[in-house]
């Protein structure tokens, strides 16, 4: 074996393998529901945040080590799919393999194992489906976006935000829904269905709304410049008409074009800004290549380098207007693909970070069901269902493969145990009283097991159990771990 590699094979590496998935199940485990306790991350900056996010947190454990990077390729792989359930998705990992090893010390083999499991997923997913309940797209958006609120720093502000997330989420897709946080009190959150940029007009005096066609440089529009010295007068002047009809040409395209509105990625000349004030056009400068893409989108415009070869082909059309808040901001509603923005004022900086972490997932799981308006009951209770419905069914010839069969519906309810824990609960009480009623909840405010109005999307719950499934089987059918050493210890023992 080359030296400069380690092998670890059978029971060493399935052990290894547990133990890193519990270890990171762990990490996120006491963040899991609305009384999760949150995790202060520092960076190597020395930036840090406080967070209760499974996502951010799975992200921030920075190792070398292979399994902890899968499971973290797992919660990010998660978190594009469903928006949310990254720390269901991880804790389930982690107690799958724990119940794996248990069994495979008593005696079973990986591979009865992943059979019983695959049969336990089936059946879950089938109880899932049976016991999802359709809604209106906007209600069950709205509902969802509050259970993925509820628990982190916007929950003081949970109905405003979530009606907001569930109307934008029906508006546009996540992708052309953009968050906007600037200072101020949460309680002013709007939503605006457009595009918004915070910039103000390029000059005083420019109207405060237009409508009809836009245009978008992705150059300054400032005529052409030479680093030269020049003494003569007589040349300065020749260089400054050349200048004017360079920019009168330009000036004069846009006369003939009917322009209404013009987005520059890059400055603007004075002169530039001050023709299209007398002219009644809206100006704005130093955009971001992000937004000028989205404006773009929304406008059906295009981004020209070249202002001289412009025709109308080039042009977008749309209504832009300007506002002023805590900070001056100009909306752009085009026909082409809808948008929207959701504008959230936050006390603090950090509130800030937290706001839009929270709105992010909401406004994701809203998407959901608005696409797929079919909900479960959250709270624990969904798992508690699907773990009755696996037991109550025909046991397996294989006493291995039922043993792991079993063995899954068992772990299923590890979520609503962390959820009693966090609420300072009695776990066991929670299993036995969740396991006579799955239809009822652990309500953590008043550290009850009773019927809840918390809801989750069936897609998240179907792609967190499957994904699960599917990555904690893979793990487990591995035999051996070759682990080559980092270049940087290489080289260090080489120069010694």
């Amino acid at each position: 074996m080359d030296e400069d590699s380690k092998i670890i094979r059978g029971r060493d590496a399935q052990r290894m393998i547990v133990d890193t998935a519990w270890n990171m199940a762990e990490a996120v485990r006491a963040t899991l529901g609305p009384r999760g306790m949150d995790m202060m991350l520092v960076d190597r900056m020395g930036n840090h945040v406080l967070t209760n996010d499974g996502a951010s947190i799975i992200k921030a454990l920075e190792t070398r080590d292979p399994i902890a990077k899968i499971l973290s390729e797992v919660a990010k792989s998660q978190e594009q799919n469903a928006f949310d359930g990254t720390t269901t998705c991880i804790i389930q990992i982690g107690e799958l393999l724990r119940r794996a090893d248990q069994l495979i010390n008593d005696g079973s083999y990986p591979n009865a194992i992943i059979k019983g499991y695959r049969i336990a997923l089936a059946q879950a997913l089938e109880a899932a489906k049976a016991n999802a309940i359709p809604m209106e797209p906007i209600d069950a958006a709205r509902k969802v976006a509050t259970t993925a609120i509820t628990g982190k720093s916007a929950e003081d502000f949970v109905e405003n935000l979530a009606e907001l997330c569930a109307r934008a989420a029906y508006i546009a897709e996540p992708s052309e829904i953009k968050l906007l946080t600037f200072p101020g009190s949460a309680d002013d959150a709007e939503l605006i269905e457009g595009v918004v940029i915070l910039k103000g007009a390029v000059a005083q005096g420019m109207p405060e709304e237009v409508e009809g066609p836009v245009l978008l440089m992705e150059a300054e529009f400032s005529p052409p410049s030479a680093n030269v010295t020049i003494a003569d007068p007589r040349k300065i002047a020749e260089i400054t008409e050349i200048q004017n009809l360079f920019l009168q040409n330009r000036f004069d395209k846009i006369k003939e074009l009917g322009i209404k509105a013009v987005f520059c990625q890059k400055g603007m000349d004075s002169r530039a800004s001050q023709f299209l004030r007398k002219q009644g056009i809206l100006g704005f400068k130093n955009i971001r290549r992000s937004d000028m893409q989205r404006i773009a989108a929304a406008t059906g415009a295009q981004v020209i380098t070249d202002l001289g070869d412009i025709n109308e082909e080039d042009l977008g059309n749309a209504k832009v207007s300007t506002h002023k808040a805590a900070n001056a901001y100009a909306v752009i509603e085009g026909e082409s693909s809808k948008a929207a923005t959701i504008l959230i004022p936050a006390p603090t900086e950090q509130a800030a970070e937290e706001f839009q972490r929270a709105l992010e997932d909401a406004v994701g799981v809203a998407y959901l069901c608005v696409k797929e308006p079919f909900v479960v009951c959250g709270a624990g209770s969904i798992q508690a269902t699907m773990a009755q419905h696996i037991k109550s069914q025909k046991p397996e010839s294989n006493p291995k493969v039922e043993a792991s069969r079993l063995a899954f519906a068992e772990s299923l309810m590890i979520i609503p145990q962390t959820l009693a824990e966090s609420a300072g609960m009695d776990k066991m009480d929670a299993t036995v009283k969740l396991s006579a009623n799955p239809s009822l909840g652990v309500d953590v405010n008043e550290m009850e097991i009773k019927e809840m109005e918390v809801y989750e999307p069936l897609a998240v719950v179907k792609s967190a159990l499957s994904s699960a499934v599917e990555n904690g089987v893979s793990l487990l059918r591995t035999h051996s771990i070759v682990m080559a050493k980092p270049i940087q210890e290489i080289f260090g023992e080489r120069a010694d």
